[in-house]
């Protein structure tokens, strides 16, 4: 054999070795997952979607807060008018002569007034004794107050007033007026009712003579004490 043609034998064999060799490191650096023909086999599959969790209801188009919002307290209804009646008793420390009080109330605030008149009996039933004694046999009072409510919101009202007006002695043998001023201490309760300010109470007024006439020019001071029921509407 010639030597040229062993040159080319030589070169045929060396390249058939030089691209086996990169067809088998080919081979060995392709790597098939899943479906090796599609794309869709060159990645992996994304993770699941993670659940929602929700913290608020979905939205509602008909809903309405205010529709859940929590009612406000109602506040107990107070009349501006309110008529009061009960029984009174009259002592100048002699007795108890007892009797009827009536009187009105005006006013929802802090601040009122009163309008009140009261007819007893004397503390003395006799009348020979009655002809010396203060009260006479019997007393009619007139007056008007200017009155402070120390709790108006609540069921329990403490009341105190102060204002003037005239007392009538009326005596076996002659009648007399006199002027007189009053402090009075009271507490009323209030019942609560929807349409109507219904209250029971109490109280105690200290009465002052001023100016008298000369039949009743003994009258010094005395005291009322009186219940009631009020009513207004």
């Amino acid at each position: 054999m010639r030597a040229d043609q062993v040159f080319l034998a030589c070169g045929s064999a060396l390249l058939m070795t030089f691209f086996g060799e990169l067809s088998a490191r080919a081979d060995e650096a392709t790597v098939s997952v899943g479906n090796p023909s599609g794309l869709e086999g060159r990645y992996a599959a994304p993770p699941p979607d993670a659940p929602v969790v929700r913290t608020q209801p979905a939205y509602d188009d008909h809903y309405d807060p205010s529709s859940h919002a929590p009612e406000p307290l109602r506040e107990a209804y107070r009349s501006p008018f309110r008529l009061n009646l009960g029984p009174a008793g009259v002592t100048s420390g002699r007795g108890l002569g007892l009797g009827l009080g009536l009187a009105a109330d005006f006013g929802t605030g802090t601040v009122g007034a009163r309008i009140a008149a009261a007819w007893m009996r004397g503390e003395e039933h006799n009348d020979a004794l009655a002809l010396n004694a203060p009260l006479g046999n019997g007393l009619a009072q007139y007056t008007g107050e200017l009155t402070l409510d120390f709790h108006k919101r609540g069921p329990v009202h403490p009341v105190f007033g102060m204002g003037f007006g005239l007392a009538h002695v009326s005596k076996p043998d002659a009648s007399g007026n006199a002027g007189i001023g009053t402090v009075r201490l009271g507490i009323e309760y209030a019942l609560g009712l929807e349409d109507a300010d219904v209250r029971i109470g109490g109280g105690v007024t200290g009465v002052l003579s001023g100016p008298s006439e000369r039949e009743v020019d003994n009258l010094r001071g005395y005291a009322v004490v009186a219940g009631t029921l009020a009513i207004g509407f």
